[in-house]
């Protein structure tokens, strides 16, 4: 007998498991891939669009065929999987049916693959095969369809039935370690579940221990089924001692309403002497989530020594590596700090998107508490982390001092490949930041050092041999060393290797050079280079250059640009030749800005007026999940869409938070408008806001959007302007993706709309935070994606700098 609503939890850290056997599915269908998968906004699913899409889909019959992008006949296969609940092999899909006797709660615990679908709702899987304890999902009484899909190299899948109510399962806490000597900083991030079909309304959360200052949060809770991570900050006096210290976790109901929630646990803190390698963990800003890093301080200099001078080292991971591992293969050494970020989980996004972005937080933050000097950073990391080298020295050329890349891919062009389709060179355009061999004039200037194995079956020495030749042909420099007869891996080496160090010990940033050679694919990633800041191209989409240099003598810069319309030169000059426009100007003002209008530049009195996009607020539309995103589900319409619209934020949310170990906060329109915003909200750092349904059936749509907002959406059109009057599409499987600016300061905006259910479906073939796919400002699709992919995007691009359309 299953209880009502939410369980009583006490004195536990683990799901009340129900006395129902787990379930087991062994017979299934499966089909091989009929569709290129890979790292496009838009790809075909046949599958999909055959047996899940429309609410009346029929589910796969045995030897029943599908034709798909491949173009390939495939069909449906009995399969049975092991006593474990895993099968192999290479799928595309697989099917299966499960027959219960009463509706039941159940943790689905799928292990190596993306996605789930039971009874047509998404919910996301355990891919990377981390160990996780499952996903909240309600089986019908009788068949249940079950689909499984996103399969890397086989899968394994079990129903685990649970008690509904609040769960803390422990899989997934991040922590710190205490640091003796110091103070407690950080936070404890926890994951809670609600395995309930009611949403848990607003929980207060409390912790204290003995050593801690007592904290409390009250969050707006979970909807059903819906899990999230949250952050409780540190903190307390100074450490004394090297004894484990626990902290105590209550979680109840924070209006009373439901007095059945009442979780208990404890989490415990290791304690590390002050020069041990540590983990350390921050607050995101991007989503309040708490993130984790490693140190390795500096070793204690000999007696009688002491290093020239301090630097600090930022160390990127490979694929399937944690902060901590990373740490551990470097022995300390007395001249450097070694600060490992995580790429927000050990896959995360490639050191791409929000990966790079943790990189940044874990430097600041890294070089705030080291006091090392801002001349003496570099940044090395090896397979994943060696392009995520690449990528971030190519991105930001003034950030770092020299790079050392170890076995490091290029770009996933040249790795893995990107799918080919109509509009393939528009998305990569949306991603260009990932490009890296088009910033070779950005890495040339860097001092680097390659370093690979000449056995490298995993990242082939090709990888570094094509980075070679472009700098050499480019006039840059480089040094390297192959390790003959080495693998991948060879041990800390790799990373640790002395002539990196050497390279490391001889330079450091160039402070106000005299001359500049900067580029940048898009503000938004990198704006600043010494003395220059760019802030609005010509044509979105494409790079920006800025080179030339200052004579000193007179006063003057010079500069040729390309594709820029707005930028400054934060320097007190006299002159200026820009294009070879010459201009006089006074030299007491620190910053002059220059703006090129109608085919010439002027120099003007400020930088981005108010509307406009700059550096700070601008597309793509990936850029709305970097501040403390809330997604926002349309409640309006039938019920059916309104169930599509919370299945598909929910699903974005789960991915959010497995593959960033991220928080996502998700409201209800109704929820939204009702809330009471904090300090900091109140004094105008308003988060963003993700927004799924449509004008008519989101009642945030008009409040969060700022006025002006050129797409309008509603029940079965989307209208656009245009030079000769509106375009509208027209049909209930319709679909846009765009990022606007919000009605509050510095907000944007993204919108996942649709005009009806069929095109409410399609949101669980989106990939927004999957790294390479890009997605420019906006995106308007049809059902046909699930057939032709890129001939069913009925319009994409970049809005203008004054957030319109222009052709």
């Amino acid at each position: 007998m299953l209880l009502p609503l939410l369980l009583l939890f006490t004195s536990q850290s683990s799901p009340a498991v129900a006395a129902a056997e787990d379930i087991v599915p062994r017979e299934y269908l499966t089909i091989a891939p009929v569709d290129r998968y890979g790292r496009r906004p838009f790809q075909p699913n046949a599958v999909f669009r055959d047996h899940l899409w429309k609410s009346n889909s029929a589910p796969p019959r045995v030897g029943q065929s599908v034709t798909g992008e491949l173009g390939k006949l495939e069909t449906w296969e009995a399969r049975k999987a092991g006593d474990k609940g895993n099968l192999g092999g290479s799928l595309g899909f697989a099917y299966t049916a499960i027959d219960v006797p009463e509706r039941q709660m159940v943790l689905a615990q799928l292990s190596g693959a993306w996605t789930l679908f039971v009874n047509g709702r998404p919910s996301f899987g355990d891919a990377y095969r981390f160990g996780f304890g499952g996903t909240p999902v309600v089986l019908e009484a009788g068949r249940n369809h079950i689909f499984v899909t996103g399969i890397r190299g086989g899968f394994s899948l079990r129903f685990k039935p649970v008690e509904p109510g609040l769960l803390h399962g422990g899989w997934d806490d991040t922590t710190p370690h205490l640091v003796l000597g110091e103070k407690p900083q950080g936070a404890i991030g926890i994951e809670l579940t609600n395995a309930s079909e009611q949403a848990s309304g607003p929980l207060l959360i409390e912790w204290a221990g003995e050593g801690f200052t007592p904290g409390r949060l009250v969050d707006p809770g979970l909807q059903a089924l819906g899990a999230n991570h949250f952050s409780l900050p540190l903190d307390g006096p100074a450490i004394e001692s090297l004894e484990p210290r626990s902290l105590a976790i209550q979680v109840s109901s924070a209006d009373g309403k439901s007095p059945n929630i009442a979780l208990s646990f404890s989490i415990a803190l290791d304690v590390r002497e002050p020069t041990a390698k540590r983990k350390r963990t921050y607050i995101s800003s991007v989503d309040g989530g708490t993130v984790e890093y490693a140190e390795v301080p500096p070793s204690p200099a000999k007696s009688g020594e002491s290093p020239e001078r301090m630097g600090l080292v930022l160390s990127l991971h490979g694929a399937a590596v944690s902060s901590w591992g990373q740490a551990g293969a470097y022995q300390p050494k007395p001249d450097f700090w070694i600060v490992a970020p995580m790429n927000r989980r050990p896959f995360g996004f490639d050191w791409q998107d929000w990966g790079r972005r943790d990189a940044y937080d874990v430097l600041e933050l890294a070089m705030d508490s080291s006091g090392v000097d801002p001349r003496y950073k570099y940044v090395s990391g090896h397979s994943m982390g060696g392009h995520g080298t690449w990528h971030l020295a190519a991105n930001d050329l003034d950030g770092f001092a020299a790079c050392a890349p170890s076995a490091g891919w290029v770009s996933f062009d040249s790795y893995g490949g990107r799918p080919q389709g109509e509009l393939a060179d528009l998305w990569q355009r949306a991603d260009a930041s990932s490009k890296t061999l088009d910033l070779i004039e950005n890495l040339k200037q860097l001092p680097i050092y390659i370093v690979h194995g000449t056995a490298d079956d995993n990242v082939p020495p090709t990888e570094a041999f094509s980075m070679m030749d472009a700098l050499t042909k480019a006039a840059g420099s480089f040094d390297a060393h192959f390790e003959g007869g080495a693998g991948h891996w060879w041990g800390g080496r790799c990373v640790d290797w002395p002539g990196i160090f050497d390279l490391f010990r001889s330079h450091s940033i160039p402070v106000d050079p005299a001359k500049i050679d900067f580029t940048t694919v898009d503000p938004s990633i990198d704006a600043e280079h010494h003395w220059i800041r760019v802030e609005q191209p010509q044509h979105y989409g494409d790079r920006l250059r800025v080179h030339g240099g200052w004579n000193a003598e007179e006063n003057r810069v010079s500069l040729t640009t390309k594709n820029v319309a707005l930028f400054s030169v934060t320097r007190a000059i006299a002159k200026a030749v820009i294009d070879d426009q010459e201009f006089a100007l006074d030299s007491s003002a620190p910053v002059h800005w220059f703006r090129w209008e109608a085919g010439n530049w002027s120099h003007v009195d400020s930088g981005p007026t108010d509307g406009e996009k700059h550096s700070r607020r601008s597309g793509p539309l990936k850029k709305a999940f970097d501040r403390n995103f809330i997604m926002v589900v349309g409640t309006g319409g039938d019920p059916a869409e309104r169930d599509a619209l919370m299945a598909a934020a929910q699903l974005q949310a789960g991915s959010w938070c497995y593959r960033a170990n991220g928080r996502a906060l998700v409201m209800t329109d109704q929820q939204y408008l009702a809330r009471e915003l904090s300090q900091g909200e109140v004094a105008g750092e308003q988060p963003n806001i993700i927004l799924y349904g449509n004008r008519e059936n989101n009642r945030a749509w008009t409040k969060a959007l700022a006025p002006g907002c050129p797409l309008d959406v509603t029940a079965g059109r989307i209208e656009l302007p245009g030079p000769s009057g509106p375009t509208t599409f027209k049909g209930d499987d319709l679909g846009c993706a765009f990022v606007y600016p919000g009605s509050a300061s510095g907000q944007l905006i993204a919108v996942f709309a649709s005009t009806g259910l069929d095109g409410a479906r399609l949101s669980s073939n989106l990939q927004p935070f999957k790294s390479g796919a890009g997605y420019p400002d906006f995106t308007l699709f049809s059902g046909e994606i699930l057939s032709t992919g890129d001939k069913g995007v009925l319009k994409a691009g970049w809005f203008n700098a004054r957030w319109q359309f222009e052709e």
